[in-house]
């Protein structure tokens, strides 16, 4: 072997090891997606965040980093969209929002969505696992269920650590392995 694949060799054991000594920092915010379906066929998707590296049991209004939320008709043609909370910013004066991070779900008192008295304006609201109704400003209540709310998990990003190091030793293996093939070419 020729010293510059032993020395290629020993820099990736060395970064595959050092790798593996240091502690990958998690990422801070976690984001959770809500979906909801009416008696009629209304429907509401949504999602909503928060920092996880606080080791909140419970997270309200408060402690929300983001919320979105769309809501559909029958067809699932889509009705509007709102930001309730942004940054953790609130700009809906009646949002109400609680979920439990050790069961992964919502409870209690839940309402989102936009009322500024507009025609465009829809909101969910109600109590999960009671009722939740689907109400539009100038419509009234459009459609209703049993408080059945689902949380879905989003596909976790990759530690930028371990992404790092991954895409380094690959490299370093695809060099070792490009030089290889060359030295047998200039040898035969």
């Amino acid at each position: 072997m020729e010293l510059t694949q032993k020395l290629c060799i020993a820099i990736t054991a060395g970064v595959v090891m050092s790798l593996g000594l240091l502690k990958a920092v998690p990422v801070q915010a976690v984001t959770l997606n809500f979906n909801w379906n009416g008696n009629a066929g209304y429907s509401a998707r949504g999602s909503f965040s928060y920092n996880e590296t606080q080791g909140y049991r419970t997270i309200n209004n408060s402690k929300v980093q983001s919320i979105a939320v769309s809501f559909f008709d029958p067809s699932q043609k889509l009705l509007n969209s709102f930001a309730p909370i942004t940054n953790a910013s609130i700009v809906y004066d009646f949002l109400d929002f609680n979920y439990d991070t050790a069961t992964k779900s919502l409870f209690g008192y839940f309402d989102v969505g936009q009322d500024n008295a507009q025609s465009t304006d829809y909101y969910l609201f109600g109590t999960v696992g009671l009722s939740l109704t689907l109400r539009n400003p100038t419509e009234g209540t459009i459609d209703q269920n049993n408080g059945l709310i689902n949380i879905t998990s989003t596909t976790p990003v990759p530690e930028p650590l371990t992404t790092s190091g991954t895409v380094l030793a690959g490299s370093i293996a695809w060099l070792i392995k490009r030089r290889q093939v060359a030295a047998q070419k200039t040898k035969a």
